[in-house]
């Protein structure tokens, strides 16, 4: 193989990294949403966040679509932790399978 052909080969492999990096994002941010009493939540550290300083049980919420949904915080909360700490360990797996596909 020549130096060219190496060096194609490098610049190849990376750009296809890049792109299934990408691509695995988009995947996760959509595996983020979780249905919860008629509506439908992006999890976010920023909503967690939300849930855990706020002070009431019962309020409203934007969902995704921008209606008002009725929650109980500490169910939301619960939730909401539970359903991002799976994505992203999954996230983490899957890309460190993107990694090692890299290095081969």
């Amino acid at each position: 193989m020549t130096e060219l052909e190496k060096l194609t080969a490098e610049i190849r492999l990376a750009t296809d990294y890049q792109v299934n990096k990408r691509i695995l994002r988009e995947k996760i941010q959509t595996d983020l949403h979780v249905p919860y009493n008629g509506g439908l939540f992006l999890i976010s550290m920023d909503l967690i966040s939300f849930l855990t300083t706020w002070p009431e049980d019962q309020l409203y919420l934007e969902d995704t679509y921008q209606n008002p949904i009725a929650v109980n915080r500490s169910e939301l909360l619960q939730l909401a932790r539970e359903h991002y700490q799976q994505v992203m360990n999954t996230w983490h797996q899957q890309h460190a399978e993107l990694k090692r596909l890299r290095k081969i």
